[in-house]
């Protein structure tokens, strides 16, 4: 069992992968790593060969729990 390989997630990724709201956690991963630009951000994705693991919802009975959550004062 010598051979085992081990690969450290990137902390950008993991961050990303962490996120509900992407296109938010790009802005804000543009503003922490790379210097304010988000075309930096999308060469690095690109580069990685990065895909999302979770796919968004879209299940509209989602959104109107989360309204309902909302007060009304």
């Amino acid at each position: 069992m010598n051979n085992i390989i081990y690969i450290n997630k990137d902390p950008i990724l993991q961050e990303l992968d962490n996120s509900i709201d992407k296109a938010s956690a790009k802005r804000m991963l543009a503003f922490k790593h790379f210097n304010n630009d988000l075309n930096l951000v999308n060469d690095y994705l690109k580069k990685t060969k990065y895909k999302s693991l979770s796919k968004p919802c879209l299940n509209k009975k989602a959104g109107k729990k989360l309204e309902s959550l909302k007060f009304s004062f």
